[in-house]
C-alpha cells in the first residue's frame, strides 16, 4: 500500500486495488459546516484505504459526508470510493447552482450572494448596498420618493444648507430602509409556508439544474452502485435497513426545534407522521412514492394525508441526511407531526395532531464526537473537526500542510482556544456557539478523545456560506481533507486504548467509591424498608430480595477494590472526568 506523499497542492489518484481486500474496521465522525463539507471525500477516501467503515456519523454538513461514506462502503466492491472521489470536482462546477431559493426570495438571495467572495470589506459593503438596490427596484424607487419631493421644494422655495442636507440623508436613507423593509416583510411573510427556509432543496421553477436535495439524493445511489448502467434510478432509494444488512451504522444528527431537543437518526420515531404537502416541497417524487408506498395515510384531526415516520429499516439515508442538513433560513426545516398528550384537554384535543419543526443537527451538537463511544474502545473511532484559521496557531495560509493536525503527544490538544471578540456581532455570535457547542468542545479536548480528531483550519472564506467559492478554493479544501486522511493513519490505537484504559480506571474507582460510601451511609437501610413497599414499578415475587442479595454481593467487592485507589498513585490523564446517566438519544 502506497504512502501519502502526493506532492503539494496535489490530490491522490486512486485505483480498485486501493479499496480492494480484507481491512480492519473504524468509526468516522464528521463536522458540520454547510459547504466547508468539501474536505470531507478525500479525507473518507484515504481513511478507505487502511479500514473499513463500521460506524459513521454526522452532522449538518458532516451527514452529508456521513451518508455518502456510508452509500461509498455499501458499494466498495462497485467502486464506491472511486465515485466519491470524483465528487469535489463536481460540486466545484454546481456549488452555487445546489442552492436554489424560492422564486419569491430571489432578489433576497441574489443580495445574500453580492456580499460573498474574498474581497475587502469595504468592497463586500458597497457591492452589498448596490445589489440590494438594483435588486428591490420598486422599494428603492419608493424610498426615494420623500427624498424627491423634498428635493422639488427645495428648489421652489429656494432652500437653506439645513433642508439640503436634509433632503440628501433622505435620498440616501430613505431607499436603504425601504429595501430593508421589503427584503425583511419578505421573509418573515413568507417564511412559515416555505417551511421557515429560502432554499426547499428541490429543483426550483425556471432552473434546469438539480437542486441539493436531488443531486444528493442521485449521488448516493451512485456511489452506492445501485444505479443502471445508463444511470437509471433504483425501484427505491438506499435505505437504513440495506447498510445494515452489510453491517454499516449511519447515525446523523437533527435537532427538533418544537421539543428543544436533538435526536439521533435512525431511531424508532412511531409517533411521528408526515404529511404530503409538505414533503413535496423536500423531497424528489420517486423517493416519495417510496415512503407513500409503505403504509397507508392515517386520519388525524387537522393533518389530512399524514404518513406515518418510517421504521428504521424502511427510512431512506436521504430523508435522514436532509433531516440534519436544515440550515436556519438558509435551507427549509421538516415538519413531522404528533399527539402532544401534556395538554389537559378533551381527548378530541389531545387526539390533535401538532407540528414538530426538525431543523439543523448543528443547532444542538454539531460535533458529536460521542457517537459510537466505549469507556474501553475496540475499534478506533476517528473524527475529523472543522476549526478557524489563526496564522499564530497554524501558519500562513498558503502552507496549507500546516493546516491540518492530528494531536499524538500525551499533553497536546488539551488547551482551547481563546477567541477574539470583534464587534457585537462576534459577541452574539459567541453568545450562540458557547450556548449549543459547549458539550462537544469540552468533550473534544479529553484525553482519550483528543488524540482521534484531526482538526482542519479554514478562514473565513473557506466552506461555511461561501457558496460562490471558486474551483480553485474547492481544490484546496479538498487537499486539506486529503492530508487529514494521511494524518489518521498515523495513529496509535494501542497509545490510544492505554489512555482510554487509565482515564475509565480513574472514574470508575471514584465513582465505585462514592456508591459504596452513600449505600453504606444511607441506601442499604432505606432499601431494606422502602423497596417492598415502593409505590411504583411492582416486582415480580422474590425479585426485589435477589437484587438486594447482588447489590450487598456487588458494594462489597466495590469497597475492596477502592480501598487504595490507584487514582491516586498513579499518572491519570488531564482533565478529570465524570460518569453519570444521561438521557439516550
Amino acid at each position: 500500500m502506497r504512502n501519502c506523499n502526493t506532492p503539494t497542492g496535489d490530490l491522490p489518484h486512486y485505483e480498485p486495488a486501493d479499496f480492494a481486500g480484507d481491512k480492519p474496521p473504524c468509526d468516522l465522525i464528521m463536522k458540520g459546516g454547510i459547504t466547508s463539507g468539501v474536505v470531507y471525500p478525500f479525507a473518507i477516501t484515504e481513511l478507505a484505504r487502511r479500514y473499513r467503515f463500521a460506524s459513521i456519523g454526522g452532522t449538518s454538513a458532516g451527514a452529508i459526508a456521513a451518508g455518502v461514506a456510508a452509500a461509498a462502503e455499501y458499494g466498495r466492491d462497485k467502486d464506491g470510493f472511486l465515485r466519491l472521489a470524483e465528487i469535489p470536482e463536481e460540486v466545484s462546477e454546481r456549488l452555487l447552482s445546489l442552492f436554489q431559493p424560492a422564486p419569491r426570495y430571489r432578489p433576497v438571495f441574489r443580495t445574500f450572494l453580492s456580499a460573498l467572495g474574498d474581497r475587502p470589506a469595504a468592497s463586500k459593503a458597497a457591492t452589498l448596498v448596490g445589489a440590494a438596490l438594483l435588486n428591490h427596484l420598486w422599494a428603492t424607487l419608493i424610498g426615494l420618493i420623500p427624498g424627491a419631493v423634498l428635493t422639488v421644494h427645495a428648489l421652489r422655495e429656494g432652500a437653506g444648507w439645513s433642508v439640503w442636507a436634509v433632503t440628501a440623508l433622505l435620498l440616501v436613507l430613505g431607499p436603504l430602509l425601504a429595501v430593508a423593509g421589503a427584503a425583511a416583510l419578505t421573509l418573515f411573510r413568507g417564511l412559515p409556508s416555505t417551511l421557515f427556509g429560502v432554499c426547499p432543496g428541490l429543483r426550483q421553477p425556471g432552473r434546469s439544474v438539480p437542486g441539493l436535495t436531488d443531486w444528493l439524493a442521485d449521488i448516493l445511489e451512485r456511489v452506492a452502485g445501485r444505479t443502471g448502467p445508463d444511470g437509471a434510478r433504483p425501484p427505491r432509494p438506499l435505505t437504513f435497513g440495506d447498510l445494515k444488512g452489510r453491517g454499516i451504522d449511519l447515525n446523523v444528527m437533527t435537532t427538533n426545534l418544537s421539543m428543544r431537543r436533538p435526536y439521533r437518526l435512525p431511531a424508532e420515531m412511531t409517533e411521528f407522521f408526515w404529511r404530503r404537502g409538505d414533503f413535496e416541497q423536500l423531497f424528489p417524487d420517486w423517493v416519495l412514492r417510496h415512503l407513500i408506498a409503505l403504509a397507508p395515510p392515517q386520519a388525524l384531526p387537522d393533518c389530512p394525508e399524514a404518513y406515518p415516520f418510517p421504521a428504521i429499516e424502511d427510512l431512506p439515508v436521504i430523508v435522514a441526511v436532509r433531516m440534519s442538513l436544515s440550515f436556519p433560513v438558509l435551507l427549509a426545516s421538516v415538519p413531522l407531526y404528533t399527539r402532544d398528550f401534556s395538554y389537559r384537554l378533551s381527548e378530541e384535543e389531545r387526539q390533535r395532531a401538532r407540528v414538530c419543526w426538525f431543523s439543523d443537527g448543528g443547532i444542538s451538537s454539531n460535533f458529536p464526537i460521542h457517537f459510537f463511544d466505549n469507556l474501553w474502545p475496540s475499534r478506533p473511532t476517528f473524527a475529523i473537526s472543522l476549526d478557524a484559521h489563526h496564522p499564530d496557531r497554524h501558519g500562513p495560509e498558503g502552507r496549507d500542510e500546516n493546516r491540518v493536525h492530528m494531536p499524538r503527544e500525551a499533553g497536546t490538544g488539551l488547551l482551547i482556544p481563546v477567541s477574539g471578540m470583534g464587534g457585537i456581532l462576534s459577541f452574539l455570535g459567541a453568545i450562540v456557539g458557547a450556548a449549543k457547542d459547549w458539550q462537544d468542545v469540552m468533550q473534544s479536548v479529553l484525553s482519550g478523545y483528543r488524540e482521534r480528531i484531526a482538526h482542519i483550519a479554514l478562514t473565513s472564506e473557506e466552506g461555511g456560506l461561501n457558496l460562490r467559492m471558486r474551483a480553485e478554493k474547492v481544490r484546496l479544501l479538498s487537499r486539506f481533507g486529503y492530508l487529514a486522511g494521511c494524518e489518521m493513519h498515523r495513529f496509535d490505537f494501542d497509545e490510544h486504548r492505554w489512555r482510554r484504559y487509565l482515564v475509565a480506571l480513574a472514574r470508575i474507582e471514584e465513582t465505585l467509591h462514592g456508591l459504596t460510601t452513600n449505600y453504606e451511609e444511607t441506601y442499604r437501610d432505606f432499601l431494606a424498608g422502602y423497596a417492598r413497599c415502593a409505590k411504583s414499578y411492582e416486582q415480580p415475587e422474590g425479585w426485589i430480595d435477589e437484587a438486594l442479595r447482588n447489590t450487598d454481593a456487588l458494594m462489597r467487592v466495590a469497597a475492596e477494590t477502592v480501598e487504595d485507589p490507584l487514582r491516586a498513585r498513579g499518572q491519570i490523564p488531564k482533565p478529570e472526568t465524570d460518569i453519570r446517566i444521561s438521557p439516550r438519544l
